[in-house]
């Protein structure tokens, strides 16, 4: 039971670093709604910062679930935390606190994508609007000139 202490205690870590990158990201989604680009670049920050950490933590937790498996006889492959939780009961608090923040930290940034992709469409509708042109500048030669391109590009890598 020595290793299940230590597992126990890197777990709990994660735990937190989940849920304050959950807190995070209910700020990111506030700061999207409201186009707060400080705030939304402030957030990116701590959460690189906040993913540093956690990879981190997440090392400890392998080297910790190496040591299980070979106290369990199992690959780490197969050795699940609901296994574990089954088998020491102090693991069990730990293994739903951690379902819960992750499943609720998934639901944000779910919201937080759909946000960014309609905020990248209003932006692409509006470039689209500035840089409509009745017809094309430039054409190959030999093309007709009163044919007008179905789209216009900002910049034509083709010279």
């Amino acid at each position: 039971m020595p290793v299940i202490k230590p597992l126990k205690d890197n777990l709990e870590k994660q735990v937190q670093i989940y849920k304050e990158l959950k807190n995070l990201a209910d700020i990111k989604q506030k700061a999207l709604v409201e186009n707060n680009l400080q705030e939304l670049e402030a957030v990116t920050v701590r959460e690189e910062q906040l993913l540093l950490e956690a990879a981190h933590v997440e090392k400890e937790r392998l080297l910790w679930v190496d040591q299980m498996t070979q106290k369990e006889g199992k690959p780490a492959a197969e050795l699940t935390l609901s296994e574990l939780a089954g088998r020491y009961p102090e693991l069990e608090n730990v293994k739903k606190d951690l379902e819960t923040v992750v499943t609720d930290l998934q639901g944000v940034h779910d919201l937080n994508t759909q946000l960014l992709k309609q905020a990248m469409n209003v932006v692409n509708f509006t470039i689209g609007m500035l840089t409509h042109q009745d017809k094309n500048i430039y054409q190959k030669p030999g093309k007709d000139e009163n044919i007008e391109s179905k789209t216009f590009r900002l910049l034509d890598r083709k010279i």
